[in-house]
């Protein structure tokens, strides 16, 4: 069997990006069909650990380089039995950039046009502010060969801008993500408090304007929180990064602003650096309560029945967790930086009611891991 990926991001700074591959082809190995199974990765110049981790598995890397024939990109969709598309789960929308949001669209359409098992992978759809983008996301997702979201919200966007196509509902990969908190020790004489900081929000955005439009001051926020509880004889407090680009010049990196963050409180704790998202899952989950910027932070600590605070700026937050009916989010876009500070310090002391809540979820998300996994088996099973 020969699938393609696109969107799937097999070495990348973002761990979360990368937690939907480890997820999806750990669900691929588990239900492998007799004989050979090659994975050709598109727009990728390389496999990361992934050959490593599935040495059964033959990886093929196919860059999209614009200054080179596309020959070879179009022989690979053209031979794959599927294409799965996961658009790195949240980045099929204009909300990023117009010129990255229409260059995604572009390979969209050139693999659907050349392979007719083209596949969107559980996702959030949109938002789409330009009415172009709007128009070709809306045709790309009509023609799709299976369309899943990972969120109700999504499929009620797309039915309002009249999108017909038969949308299942499920949950994000990352669910699946496998882990072992035997990995790493943590300190049990207290409760340990796992803060992702996300050095985008602390950046402002890629372009350091607000790009985001919060409402919350975010860099007041988190140092307030972490006044908090860093000298609180109840607590560990860890800083735990989820998007790791040591480049000083990195526009998207969490783990250096947490290194400037433990200099100026020594007492906190600098988790490792993570080299992939089994790791930082398996981290993360020796934690007894954790606040998560990075959205895959918060699924690795809700996933592996952590008590989760995720901090809000996009509706694939409130989409996903509401889905889940988890109520316990930090809306960065609607409450100021007093509530924001009320809620967290009311959340993390209450955290076990938290856990109380993620517990009664668990029937819910197994059954719907369940129902992914076994639409999934049906179509490649189909061929």
């Amino acid at each position: 069997m020969k699938i393609g990926l696109l969107g799937f991001e097999l070495e990348s700074p973002n761990k979360g990006c990368e937690a939907l591959s480890y997820a999806f082809i750990d669900f691929l190995q588990a239900n492998r069909k007799e004989g050979n199974l090659t994975i050709y990765v598109l727009d990728s110049e390389c496999c990361g650990e992934f050959p490593k981790y599935f040495p059964d598995i033959d990886f093929i890397p196919v860059p999209l380089r614009i200054k080179e024939p596309r020959l070879r990109w179009i022989r690979a969709i053209a031979k794959c039995d599927f294409v799965f598309d996961i658009t790195m789960g949240d980045s099929f929308s204009d909300i990023y950039s117009k010129e990255y949001c229409m260059g995604l669209i572009k390979r969209k359409w050139a693999a659907e046009l050349l392979n007719r098992r083209y596949i969107l992978m559980p996702q959030t759809y949109g938002p789409f502010v330009d009415d172009v983008i709007r128009k070709r996301a809306i045709q790309i997702i009509t023609k799709a060969y299976k369309v899943f979201s990972r969120d109700k919200v999504s499929i009620e966007y797309l039915r309002k801008l009249g999108v017909k196509k038969d949308i299942t509902e499920c949950i994000d990969l990352a669910f699946m993500l496998p882990y072992d908190k035997t990995r790493y020790t943590v300190d049990r004489a207290r409760k340990n408090l796992g803060i992702n900081i996300s050095g985008l929000l602390w950046k402002g955005g890629f372009n350091s304007d607000d790009q985001f439009g919060l409402t919350i001051n975010y860099r007041k926020y988190i140092r307030t929180i972490i006044e908090t509880y860093v000298d609180c004889t109840e607590w560990n407090v860890h800083l735990i990064p989820h998007v790791i680009d040591l480049n000083p010049e990195a526009h998207d990196d969490d783990y250096l602003t947490l290194k400037a963050l433990h200099a100026e409180f020594p007492k906190t704790l600098l988790s490792p650096i993570f080299t992939n998202p089994i790791d930082a899952k398996s981290y993360i989950a020796n934690m007894d309560c954790f606040i998560g910027a990075r959205m895959h932070s918060a699924i690795a600590a809700f996933s592996s029945g952590v008590a989760a605070i995720p901090v809000t700026y996009s509706r694939k937050f409130e989409g996903l967790f509401n889905t889940l009916n988890y109520p316990y989010l930090i809306h960065g876009k609607e409450y100021d930086t007093d509530l924001a500070i009320k809620k967290t310090v009311e959340y993390v002391n209450n955290y076990q009611l938290l856990y109380g809540k993620i517990q009664e979820t668990e029937f819910l998300i197994e059954e719907k891991v369940k129902q992914l996994k076994k639409r999934l088996k049906y179509i490649i099973d189909g061929v």
